[in-house]
C-alpha cells in the first residue's frame, strides 16, 4: 500500500459512500442505515490501519496521476499523522457507539462518512495542491457536519460564517503558495509542483517575504484551528452542532489545522520572528478566550470558548519551540515547549470530546449551566466520566492537563542562556508566561464552575423538566475509548514523550534532549539532566524535578497528587470533628445551595463569577439591568464581545454600505447615472494631478 492507495479510498467514501447510501435508503431506512453504521465503523477502522501503516512501514510520497488537464496530486502524510490517524479513528469509532440507536442517529452518520474521509485525506496532504484540497474537503465536511444534523436557524446562520471564512482561508493558502512561485517569474505553476520545489524557491526569498507567506497560512488554517483573530465562528457554531460532532470540531480539525501549519512551516523555514507572532498571538487568544468562557453562561458555549484557550497555549507553546530553535537549538526549553504543545493537543482532543458528548444528554433539560444541577447523583456514571475529562482539562496531576501546561510553564522559566540576547529573549518569555499562567488558572475556575453547575450541588431545573435515559452498554464502551488518549498524555508520558521527541527530530530537526526521567520504566539509564545549580529538592531518578526549571520527572505529578488526596482528608477530617461539635456552619455551595430549587437560584452562575466579572470590568463592557421576577429582585449582566462587536461588526457594516451603494448604479435613474460620471471623472481629476506634482 502506499498514500495514493489511501488517498483514492478516502475520496471514493467521499463521493461513492453518500450516494449508495441514500440509494438504500430509496428501497428501505433500515437497509440505509445497516449501510451507514458499516461504513462509519469501517473508515473509523480503516483510519486506525492506515495510522499503523504511517508508523510502521513510512508510507512514502507518492503522484496520484488525475484526468487530463488537472495536475497529479502529490502526496505524502502530514507531520505527526500516525498520531491524529489513531485519535481520529478511535474519536469516530466512540461517536459511532454514543449514537447507536439514538433519534438522531441517521443524520450524524450522514455527516461523519464525509467527516472520516476528509480527515484520511487530509492526513495525506502533506504534499503541493494536495493540502488546498485537503483543507478544501476539511471545510466542506465541517460545513455538511454542523447544517445536515440541526436544522434552525441558528444552525443555518452559524454554517454560512464557518463556510465564507473558511474559504476565504483557502483563497490565502492560493495567495501564500502563489507568492512563493510568481516571485520568480514561474507563475502558478505550484499548482503542479511538490512541496519539494517550493521549498527550493523559498531558499532565495528575503525573510520578510517567508513571514508574509506563513502570515497568510496561519491565517488560512486559523480559522479552523482556533486562532486569535479569527476564530469567531467556534463559539457560534460548536453550540449548534449535536455533542460528538461539536467535539470532533473542537478536538479533531483544530489538532489537524495545527498539522497543516506546521507542514507549511516546514517548506517556508521562516525564522524568529515568525515564532513571535505565534508566541504574542497565542497568548492573546488563550488569554482573551479564558476570560469569555468563564463568564459565559450556556454549556456548550463555555466548552468551545475553552477550546479557544486550550489552542492559544498551544500556539504560544510552538512559538516558544521556534524561537527557542533559532536562538539555542540545543537548549532544552524548544523540546520542553514541542512536547507540551504535542501533549495540550492530545488530552484536549479527547477531553473536550467527552465533554460534548456529555452535553447532547443535558441539552434535554437545559442549555444553560444555571438550569442544571445535581447530576452526579442521579447519572453517577456518566458524572465520573465527565469528572475525568474536566479534572484533566483543569490540570489536576497525574493526568495530560498537568503535564502539557506545566511543560509549557518550565519552557517559559527556563533560561536559554547567558548571552544578551538569550536573556531578552528569555525575558519576552517570562512576559507572555503572566499571561499564559493567568489564562491557565482561569481556565481552572471555568471547569469547576462547568462542572459544579451541571453535576454538582442541587437541582436547579422545574419538577416538568424532561430527563434523559440511563446510558447504554454501547455508549459507556464509547466514552470509555474516547477517554484513553487521556491516559497516554498524562500517566503514560515516560512512552509518549521519547515518542513525540523522535517525531519532532525526523519532521523538523528538533534536538533530542531529554526533558523527562521515565521513573517508572529505567530510571538508571537515564543521562543526568542539565544543571543550573544545586538542587533544593530532589527526585528519585533525576537530578531535576517538575518543582524547579531543571527537568520533569514522571514521578513529581504523583508526589502532588499525593499532597492533594493528603490535604483533602485533612480538610474533610476537620469538617466531620467540627459538625460533630455543631461549631460547622453550613453555606450554600456555588452561592445557590444547599435547598431545593427557587427563583434565587436560578442566575447563581453569575455570582460565582462576580468578582472575576468586576476586575475585568473595562474589558468586558458590563451593561447592567435589574428584573422583578417572583418577587425576586436580581441583576443580568451583559457582556460585550469585543472581536466580533467592534471588532468584525463594523468591517461588516463597511461591506454592506458598499453593496448598497454599487447597487444604487443598477437603480436605472439618469441623475444617479450622471453623479457616478461626474464625482468619478473628478477624482480621476484629482489623481492625476497629485501624481502629476509629485
Amino acid at each position: 500500500m502506499n498514500a495514493g492507495f489511501w488517498a483514492e479510498i478516502w475520496m471514493g467514501v467521499a463521493m461513492a459512500g453518500p450516494v449508495v447510501g441514500l440509494l438504500l435508503s430509496r428501497v428501505g431506512k433500515t437497509l440505509g442505515l445497516m449501510y451507514l453504521r458499516v461504513e462509519v465503523l469501517a473508515a473509523a477502522l480503516g483510519l486506525m490501519v492506515m495510522g499503523w501503516e504511517i508508523s510502521h512501514t513510512a508510507l512514502h510520497s507518492f503522484v496520484l496521476a488525475l484526468p487530463a488537464p488537472f495536475p497529479g496530486l502529490y502526496l505524502s502524510p502530514l507531520p505527526m499523522a500516525d498520531l491524529w490517524c489513531f485519535l481520529s479513528g478511535l474519536l469516530l469509532l466512540a461517536t459511532w457507539m454514543l449514537i447507536r440507536k439514538s433519534g438522531t442517529e441517521a443524520r450524524i452518520l450522514w455527516a461523519l462518512g464525509p467527516m472520516a474521509a476528509s480527515i484520511g485525506f487530509f492526513l495525506l496532504a502533506g504534499d503541493g495542491l494536495s493540502l488546498l484540497l485537503g483543507l478544501e474537503f476539511i471545510s466542506l465536511s465541517s460545513y455538511l457536519g454542523l447544517v445536515t444534523t440541526r436544522r434552525s436557524r441558528k444552525v443555518w446562520n452559524a454554517g454560512w460564517v464557518l463556510l465564507v471564512l473558511s474559504e476565504m482561508g483557502g483563497l490565502l493558502l492560493v495567495l501564500a503558495m502563489a507568492l512563493i512561485m510568481a516571485r520568480h517569474g514561474i507563475g502558478i505553476r505550484f499548482l503542479s509542483d511538490s512541496f519539494s520545489v517550493l521549498a527550493h524557491e523559498t531558499l532565495t526569498m528575503p525573510n520578510q517575504s517567508r513571514v508574509i507567506v506563513m502570515v497568510l497560512v496561519l491565517l488560512a488554517f486559523g480559522v479552523k484551528a482556533g486562532l486569535f483573530p479569527v476564530m469567531i465562528w467556534m463559539p457560534l457554531a460548536e453550540p449548534e452542532a449535536p455533542g460528538p460532532v461539536a467535539g470532533i470540531f473542537s478536538g479533531i480539525f483544530t489538532a489537524l489545522a495545527v498539522m497543516g501549519i506546521l507542514a507549511m512551516e516546514r517548506v517556508v523555514h521562516p525564522g524568529m520572528t515568525w515564532g513571535v507572532i505565534l508566541l504574542v498571538l497565542g497568548t492573546t487568544g488563550a488569554f482573551v478566550a479564558a476570560l469569555y468562557s468563564i463568564v459565559s453562561r450556556h454549556v456548550k458555549q463555555i466548552l468551545a470558548y475553552s477550546t479557544l484557550e486550550i489552542l492559544g497555549l498551544v500556539f504560544a507553546a510552538l512559538g516558544i519551540w521556534n524561537i527557542a530553535q533559532h536562538a539555542d537549538f540545543v537548549s532544552l526549553v524548544s523540546t520542553l515547549a514541542w512536547d507540551a504543545a504535542m501533549i495540550l493537543l492530545v488530552m484536549h482532543a479527547a477531553s473536550k470530546f467527552v465533554l460534548f458528548a456529555v452535553t447532547e444528554k443535558t441539552e434535554s433539560i437545559a442549555h444553560t449551566i444555571d438550569g442544571l444541577g445535581g447530576l452526579a447523583k442521579e447519572h453517577r456514571r456518566l458524572g465520573m466520566i465527565a469528572a475525568v475529562a474536566i479534572v484533566t482539562l483543569a490540570a489536576v496531576p497525574p493526568l495530560g492537563g498537568f503535564v502539557g501546561e506545566w511543560l509549557l510553564l518550565e519552557s517559559v522559566l527556563k533560561p536559554l542562556g547567558t548571552t544578551l540576547m538569550l536573556r531578552d529573549v528569555h525575558l519576552f518569555f517570562l512576559l507572555a508566561g503572566i499571561f499564559l499562567a493567568m489564562a491557565a488558572a482561569i481556565g481552572v475556575g471555568t471547569y469547576i464552575r462547568w462542572f459544579g453547575f451541571v453535576f454538582l450541588g442541587p437541582k436547579r431545573r422545574t419538577a416538568h423538566a424532561e430527563e434523559f435515559p440511563r446510558m447504554s452498554t454501547w455508549q459507556m464502551t464509547g466514552y470509555v475509548l474516547a477517554l484513553l488518549p487521556t491516559l497516554a498524555a498524562g500517566p503514560g508520558v515516560p512512552w509518549l514523550i521519547p515518542w513525540l521527541n523522535r517525531q519532532g527530530a525526523a519532521a523538523f530537526g528538533n534536538n533530542t534532549r531529554y526533558v523527562i526521567a521515565p521513573l517508572f520504566i529505567h530510571p538508571q539509564r537515564v543521562p543526568l539532566l542539565t544543571h543550573i545549580g544545586g538542587t533544593l529538592i530532589k527526585a528519585p531518578g533525576a537530578p531535576g524535578t517538575i518543582f524547579y526549571p531543571q527537568g520533569f520527572s514522571v514521578g513529581d505529578p504523583y508526589v502532588l497528587l499525593l499532597v492533594g488526596i493528603v490535604l483533602f482528608a485533612i480538610v474533610s477530617g476537620l469538617r466531620q470533628i467540627l459538625r460533630r461539635h455543631n461549631t460547622l456552619r453550613t453555606v450554600e455551595p456555588w452561592t445557590g445551595g444547599t435547598s431545593d430549587y427557587t427563583p434565587k437560584k436560578s442566575f447563581t452562575a453569575e455570582g460565582f463569577v462576580h468578582p472575576l466579572r468586576l476586575a475585568f470590568q473595562g474589558f468586558f463592557g458590563l451593561k447592567r439591568r435589574r428584573y422583578d421576577k417572583g418577587g425576586v429582585r436580581f441583576y443580568r449582566h451583559t457582556i460585550i464581545y469585543r472581536l466580533e462587536e467592534q471588532g468584525y461588526l463594523p468591517v461588516l457594516k463597511a461591506f454592506r454600505y458598499l453593496a448598497r451603494q454599487i447597487r444604487k448604479t443598477q437603480s436605472g435613474s439618469t441623475p444617479a447615472y450622471l453623479g457616478w460620471v461626474v464625482f468619478g471623472t473628478l477624482g480621476v481629476l484629482v489623481l492625476t494631478l497629485f501624481y502629476g506634482v509629485r
